[in-house]
């Protein structure tokens, strides 16, 4: 349910209950931490330019799916005629961060990807709306060595059909209607930040920036994270996964200074704070480090795939009963990752618990973010209706 971003990104631990240092300080000249020389802009870069944009094609379809109603709202037809509730029409896939026209076209998005799209219907239509950046409980994936920590993002409509002059429904209905992945028993207690379209399209590039880092497109990652910045200058998780990038390309005297100006933009951001401990420990500077060893301590116990990895050794030296207690630990501080469930299929499996190894794979199946990682799980289930 919650889209992928680049908010952290780091090789190893992230860090988890310290504050910044005192040397942390905002640079005066940010474009000084760019090295355009360095990264080669890809050819085709620029052919996104408006990630709210819809062909012509796609607003004369949202044209004639509003019809003159006396018994459905304007934003009522937008959400049961369009979006079918809350995005029931498009199929949950967190592999790939669209633009609204290619949600629109391909019927498949994360949260970040529906709410472009929900954005763009709104801008279209003339409705007001709101964007709201959902404080959940961080989800944790790991791709390509890199950890990513997901987050989440929802949007409000204004609801056409409310007036407030009319008591009898003020407690029926509200001004805005809130659309999200999230069931709405969830989202009640959740703190939320509104954000504007500029941090919003921001996000999106941090995003599609996150993929091309996995898949080691320095280039490309480079102008996208740049890109990112230009919409919102100070958000420390851009800045943070550039540091994170000259890392990797070997320049870590700049990548420091990086982390210091993300660091002074967000003084309380941990996961920069945890990159930044890992450059100084390869650094062997550890006794800049001594003050967050509790911290790093702390930060390694809360980090699921130390109980994963521990879980397939377990599994590789067919310790399955240490496996299962190790994936349900895994489970505990992140809840929501399909592969940990996929563990406990295989060691129940082994140990020929076959109704709680199915219940795992049908759990894998459900918290899968993917659709291809659906289709895979289906094709498992199906083979063991079959057996």
């Amino acid at each position: 349910m919650l889209f992928k971003s680049l908010l952290s990104i780091g090789c190893c631990l992230l860090l988890a209950g310290c504050s910044a240092t005192s040397g942390s300080q905002i640079n005066s000249n940010p474009q000084s931490l760019f090295v355009d020389n360095s990264f080669i802009k890809p050819s085709d870069f620029n052919e996104i330019t408006d990630i709210y944009y819809l062909t012509e094609q796609q607003k004369a379809m949202l044209d004639e799916s509003i019809t003159p109603s006396v018994s459905k709202s304007f934003t009522e037809q937008i959400v049961d005629n369009l979006l079918h509730k809350d995005y029931r029409a498009f199929d949950y896939d967190n592999s790939f961060t669209r633009t609204a026209s290619q949600t629109l076209e391909s019927k498949q998005g994360n949260c970040l990807s529906m709410v472009i799209l929900s954005v763009a219907m709104a801008k279209h239509f003339n409705l007001k709306f709101k964007i709201y950046d959902v404080k959940t409980a961080p989800v944790w994936n790991r791709n390509g060595g890199l950890f990513l920590v997901n987050g989440h993002v929802n949007v409000q409509l204004q609801n056409t059909n409310f007036n407030s002059k009319h008591s009898v429904y003020e407690f029926l209905q509200n001004e805005y209607y809130t659309l999200d992945f999230l069931p709405r028993e969830t989202r009640r207690s959740l703190v939320k930040q509104r954000v504007t379209e500029r941090q919003l399209a921001a996000m999106y590039f941090s995003n599609i920036a996150a993929d091309a880092m996995v898949q080691r497109e320095w280039d490309r990652a480079y102008w996208l994270l740049k890109e990112s910045i230009a919409f919102d200058p100070y958000q420390s998780a851009a800045w943070n996964s550039l540091a994170v990038l000259y890392r990797y390309n070997n320049q870590e005297a700049l990548a420091e200074q990086v982390y210091h100006h993300a660091l002074a933009l967000a003084p309380q951001d941990t996961n920069v704070i945890a990159n930044l401990a890992i450059l100084l420990s390869a650094q062997g500077r550890y006794q800049e480090l001594f003050e967050y060893q509790r911290q790093i301590n702390l930060a390694e116990l809360q980090n699921p795939f130390r109980y994963f990895d521990q879980a397939e050794y377990a599994m590789s030296l067919a310790n399955y009963d240490k496996a299962v207690n190790l994936y349900k630990k895994a489970i505990k501080l992140s809840p929501h990752v399909d592969q940990f469930y996929f563990g406990l299929y295989k060691s129940y499996l082994a140990l020929d618990r076959d109704k709680l190894a199915l219940k795992n794979l049908k759990l894998a199946k459900e918290k899968s973010a993917t659709v291809d990682d659906r289709a895979r799980y289906n094709d498992k289930l199906a083979l063991i209706t079959n057996m």
